[in-house]
């Protein structure tokens, strides 16, 4: 339970006044800070906060170094359902207008395994950037696996 205790504190630090997004900013700084390692802690003993990634994953400016973080720890739950539960806002950031969200959402579509994923998948094959296009044939590709 330490986890939990320290993830309850730092959540209340980071909601305080001023502060925005509590759990989703204490795992931006943390992946920003090299801390993959306790993220994933934090995830794999609570899976429901694999959804306080996706500002991440909508954050066109969020680091190479941030983005890669989230995108370890979403793997990490791939065909599982913190990750299925997901698809709908993930396909919604699908639709975002920098095409590095639209692509890593679709990425983690194809992980969710989800038939739910399809439509949205569907859709981005007609993107206008070539690097979407191609996430998303590769990533129904990896629905049908």
């Amino acid at each position: 339970m330490k986890i939990l205790d320290e993830l309850k504190l730092r959540v209340r630090a980071a909601s305080g006044p001023g502060a925005s997004g509590g759990i989703a900013d204490y795992f931006h700084i943390l992946l920003m800070e090299g801390g993959l390692k306790k993220v994933i802690e934090i995830v794999e003993a609570r899976p429901e906060l694999l959804a306080d990634l996706l500002p991440i994953v909508g954050n066109p400016d969020a680091s190479m170094n941030v983005s890669l973080g989230a995108s370890a720890v979403f793997e990490r739950h791939a065909g599982q359902a913190p990750l299925r539960v997901l698809v709908p806002k993930l396909g919604k950031l699908s639709e975002h207008a920098d095409a590095r969200v639209r692509a890593d959402a679709c990425h983690y579509l194809g992980l969710s395994r989800s038939p739910l994923a399809r439509t949205f998948l569907e859709a981005r094959l007609k993107d206008d950037s070539a690097d979407v296009r191609e996430i998303a044939a590769d990533s129904l590709a990896e629905l049908e696996v």
